[in-house]
């Protein structure tokens, strides 16, 4: 019986292979207001369905009409189907976008820069999209988006941006390009390294009791 191929050994002179490029710091930043923004368009949506069957209208209603760029006037009279499903998907895409453009500009800043960030992006947006937005998709879409469907949801969506600096730290942290939070602020920007058990460790030995000095050997 012939024994296994013993694997070959790197030699000492091959160079080791090189560590592959990390992403640049905006992509963390994309990703983390990706990971909020779909979570704040979820909202959004649910909120709009919501708001349509409280005013006793189809609960897609709004949907279809966000799809008149592609269907035209055919989405007043066309129930639940695709334009439901392309409105629904155009609505989370600008909301995504939304924010994206917010972690862009605040992760790195403070909390309460943070806050005033989310509440000034979102108001900007709220009147943007009531003024030029929601006509464009439809001339009749300001009946459709009244303020009383848009302000809660924007309110929601002001609240659910400001975990964009949480959520960017976390991918990095499990990219492995910091530590965790935890541990990083257990351990403390000047935290010395925890003494390793064993022989040598000071506390054990302080705690170790002496041994009692042997008798010394009788004289033979």
């Amino acid at each position: 019986m012939f024994g296994a191929a013993p694997l070959p050994l790197m030699q000492p002179d091959e160079p080791c292979p090189a560590d592959l490029p990390r992403p640049p710091d905006w992509f963390w930043r994309a990703l983390a207001g990706i990971d909020a923004g779909v979570a704040s368009a979820l909202l959004v949506l649910c909120w709009f369905a919501l708001h349509s069957r409280l005013l006793r209208e189809p609960w897609w209603a709004k949907f279809n009409l966000a799809a008149a760029p592609v269907f035209g006037e055919r989405v007043f009279v066309m129930g639940l189907g695709g334009a439901t499903v392309v409105g629904a998907s155009l609505v989370l895409l600008v909301y995504c976008l939304l924010a994206v453009a917010y972690s862009l500009l605040t992760v790195g800043r403070g909390a309460f820069r943070a806050f005033l960030l989310a509440v000034l992006c979102v108001a900007c947006w709220h009147i943007f999209a009531d003024r030029w937005f929601w006509p464009m998709l439809d001339p009749s879409a300001g009946a459709w988006f009244p303020w009383s469907a848009t302000v809660p949801a924007h309110a929601a969506t002001a609240i659910l941006l400001l975990r964009c600096p949480a959520r960017y730290h976390r991918l990095r942290a499990l990219a492995g390009l910091e530590p965790p939070p935890i541990l990083s602020a257990a351990a403390g920007p000047g935290a010395a390294p925890a003494a390793s058990l064993g022989a040598g460790n000071p506390v054990e030995c302080a705690e170790r009791p002496e041994e009692p000095p042997g008798r010394p050997a009788a004289d033979c």
